[in-house]
């Protein structure tokens, strides 16, 4: 269930400030240890780096780099030994931006050197600041830009301006951007898993409360109901029990026995603890040999100071062929397997809605295949439900894990590409016209597609009007000769003529 507290900042964190706080919180102890370990190996490395800082003894800069590297040595391990005194995520914030502002004008010197390992280091020390230490959006984004500022302005320092100094510069900007990307995509998902969990707990509540209201009203309800003692006798069956298995297996417990399968039996005849209640699915068999789904609701009587067990029966068998149907029809296409009208419309307005908030737009794709009613004249219906099938085996071979394709209905697929603009639809749809091409449905027996892309336009709230522009694009190609693809309003076609 989506609610304002859900909605996520361009960061990838809780807009709503109790909700991030109670996400911090509860993984607070995982962030410590990451922090705990990047104190910890920044510690170790740089010790074991003094070795390698010796061959700058006779040079100016061997005490500036010995001074910078204690620096980083002393840091790490004042973090490492204040860490134990975090109690919350803004302290860990305060300690890793005090190792960053103790570590990064240490860099800085380190790499003024200019040799190739300060080159490396200079593109390695912003994954470091971005993606190891464990920091919110706006102090990852604050530490990792001006860290790279700094670092860059210490290796720049001390010599003659190159050529390619400004190449570093966009060289760091580019990576902080990819760097800070996935942190926004990592934080994202981690709070997006988070909200699942905590929903689905939620929803296993409200399931268990709903069954313990169920409880109450099946003994109001004329089901089945049975009483059974521990050695599987029939101590009492209503009405309703009599008429749903018969005479036959009420009268003989073998019988009865025989209508369950060994573990659903002796649910039923081990009686639950005083006051607890069981309740499960089962299948069960009956005398004209149909077999049913069952929900169970076991329960303890006490009869004559003994323990027996109360069984209630109530039919699903109907609600869940129901329950599979409808679930199939509601979102699936039943001869291709692909997605119905109702979920590709549904799932295009989500599309929307989001590359609304963070874009790019959607691009569609309508697709129809050429002289259908000749397939199904010529070769039969059989011939042609199979060419609807292998065009949609052949959408779901091609398209990415995004991508939806759906049957609109006939010989007319639709399929929509999420961030993907008419360039990218073109050569997908490509793609999948000469694969359509490639197929033979009987012998010699083939078929062409044709197809219209068209791009989702900024201000539109529904995929409708990019469709009706694909549809016309699709009309385009057929009337230029059928076996193409062809963009709206752009006068671009594709067509592999060889």
């Amino acid at each position: 269930m989506t609610t304002h507290t859900h909605v996520l900042t361009p960061g990838g964190e809780f807009r709503d400030p109790e909700r991030e706080a109670v996400f911090q919180a509860e993984h607070l102890p995982e962030r410590l240890r990451q922090a705990r370990l990047a104190f910890f190996w920044a510690f170790l490395l740089n010790l074991l780096f003094y070795v390698s800082d010796w061959r700058f003894f006779d040079q100016a800069h061997f005490l500036a780099a010995m001074t910078a590297r204690s620096a980083i040595v002393l840091a790490s391990l004042g973090c490492l030994a204040a860490a134990s005194r975090v109690r919350g995520f803004r302290g860990l914030q305060v300690l890793c931006l005090a190792w960053c502002a103790a570590t990064i004008p240490a860099c800085a010197v380190l790499l003024a050197p200019h040799t190739e390992a300060a080159l490396f280091m200079l593109f390695v020390l912003p994954i470091i600041f971005s993606q190891i230490l464990p920091l919110g959006f706006g102090p990852a984004l604050a530490v990792s830009l001006l860290g790279s500022a700094v670092i860059l302005t210490g290796y720049l320092s001390g010599r003659t301006a190159q050529p390619w100094d400004p190449a570093l510069g966009l060289g760091l900007l580019t990576e902080n951007t990819l760097l800070l990307l996935l942190l926004v995509r990592s934080n994202r998902l981690q709070r997006q898993e988070w909200a699942a969990r905590r929903a689905e707990r939620q929803a296993n509540q409200e399931l268990a409360e709903g069954r313990r209201m169920l409880h109450a009203l099946l003994q109001a309800v004329p089901a089945p109901l049975l009483v059974l003692s521990r050695e599987g006798r029939i101590v009492q069956a209503n009405a309703a029990a009599q008429s749903y298995f018969g005479e036959t297996a009420l009268a003989d417990p073998e019988a009865l026995r025989e209508c369950f399968g060994p573990e659903d039996y002796a649910r039923i005849t081990t009686p639950e603890p005083h006051g607890r209640t069981s309740e499960f699915e089962a299948q069960v068999r009956l005398a004209d040999g149909s077999t049913r789904d069952v929900l169970l609701n076991v329960s303890t009587a006490a009869l004559q100071g003994a323990a027996h067990s109360l069984a209630v029966f109530v039919d699903i068998s109907r609600r869940k062929e129901m329950e599979a149907r409808l679930a199939e029809l509601a979102n699936t296409d039943p001869l291709t397997g692909l997605a119905n009208r109702t979920r590709f419309f549904d799932a295009a307005g989500t599309e929307i809605r989001r590359a609304q908030r963070r874009g790019p737009l959607p691009a569609v794709i309508m697709l129809d295949i050429d002289h259908f009613k000749r397939i199904n004249d010529s070769c039969g219906h059989e011939a042609g439900d199979l060419a609807l099938r292998r065009v949609a085996m052949l959408c779901r071979t091609l398209l990415r894990c995004q991508d939806l394709a759906a049957r609109l209905g006939g010989e007319e697929f639709a399929l929509l590409l999420p961030e993907t603009d008419r360039h990218g639809a073109l050569a997908l749809a490509e793609r999948l016209r000469l694969a359509v091409e490639g197929l033979r449905l009987d012998g010699p027996a083939s078929m062409t597609v044709s197809l219209g892309i068209a791009e989702v336009q900024p201000g539109e709230n529904t995929v409708n009007a990019a469709l009706v522009r694909a549809d016309k694009a699709m009309y385009a190609a057929k009337r230029a000769g059928r076996n193409r693809s062809v963009c709206h309003g752009s006068g671009i076609y594709a067509r592999n003529e060889g």
